[in-house]
C-alpha cells in the first residue's frame, strides 16, 4: 500500500519538529542554583537535652528556643571546590525557671558535581560544634556543654523553574556526636538575580560523649533572604 506525500512529508518533518522543540525547551530550562551566597535568617527552634544531671521533669521536655538567627553562606572554587559554613546563636527558656541559650556552627569543604541539567549535587567534609548552656533562674547553677566533631555530608539544589529552588542535605557525624544523624530541607523563591527568600528546616539527633550530656535534640524553622554574588 503506498503512502500519501502528504504521509511521507509527515513522517520525515515529525522527528525534526520533535528535536527543535526539545532544544527550544531544553534553552528554557533553568541553570544549576547558584552557590554563591551569603543569607540571614531568623531561627525559631527546640532542643531537646537527656543528662544524669536532670531531673525527670527536664529530662522528658523540650527546651524552647524561640529567638534566634543564623548566618550561612557559600561559594564555590573552580567551579567544583565548595565551601559552605553557617552560625545560629538561639536563646530561649524552659517553664520561666531556666534560661537556655544553643549556639551552632559548621565549617564545610566539598566537592560540587559536575551537571548539565538544573541540579547541584555534592559531597563534603564537615566540622560541627554545638554548645548548649542552661542556667537555673532560682540557683544560678548553670551547666554549659560544647559537642563537636567532623562528619560528611551529601547535599542536592534543584531548581524546577528559573526563580525557584528545593534542597536537601543529609549528613552523618562523629566525634563527640558518637555517630549523629543531621539533616536539612530547604525552598527557596528568587526575586531576581541578586537577591531570593529561602525557608528551611534543620536537624540534628545524637548520642552524646560528654560528661554533662548523654543525649540531644535541635530543631530549627528558618526564614531569611539571601543575596547572590
Amino acid at each position: 500500500m503506498k503512502r500519501s506525500t502528504k504521509t511521507i512529508a509527515a513522517l520525515v518533518t515529525a522527528p525534526l519538529t520533535m528535536l527543535i522543540a526539545a532544544t527550544s525547551i531544553a534553552a528554557a530550562d533553568p541553570d544549576r542554583p547558584n552557590y554563591k551566597y551569603v543569607e540571614l535568617d531568623y531561627v525559631y527552634g527546640s532542643a531537646e537535652v537527656t543528662s544524669d544531671d536532670f531531673s525527670d521533669a527536664l529530662n522528658s521536655d523540650s527546651f524552647y528556643v524561640p529567638e534566634g538567627l543564623a548566618l550561612k553562606g557559600s561559594y564555590v572554587f573552580v567551579e567544583q571546590i565548595l565551601l559552605r559554613g553557617s552560625y545560629y546563636a538561639g536563646k530561649g527558656e524552659w517553664k520561666k525557671t531556666a534560661d537556655v541559650d544553643v549556639s551552632s556552627g559548621v565549617a564545610s569543604i566539598g566537592w560540587l558535581a559536575p551537571t548539565t541539567d538544573a541540579t547541584g549535587i555534592d559531597v563534603s567534609l564537615d566540622y560541627r560544634k554545638d554548645n548548649i548552656e542552661l542556667k537555673r533562674k532560682s540557683t544560678g547553677a548553670k551547666g554549659d556543654s560544647d559537642i563537636a566533631g567532623a562528619g560528611i555530608s551529601f547535599g542536592v539544589r534543584a531548581a524546577p523553574t528559573k526563580r525557584t529552588e528545593i534542597g536537601a542535605r543529609v549528613g552523618w557525624y562523629e566525634g563527640d556526636f558518637k555517630g549523629a544523624i543531621g539533616f536539612a530541607l530547604n525552598a527557596a523563591w528568587n526575586i531576581n538575580d541578586r537577591w531570593g527568600i529561602n525557608a528551611s528546616y534543620d536537624s540534628i539527633d545524637a548520642d552524646v560523649n560528654n560528661s554533662e550530656i548523654n543525649k540531644y535534640e535541635l530543631n530549627q524553622f528558618a526564614l531569611g533572604g539571601r543575596f547572590y554574588f
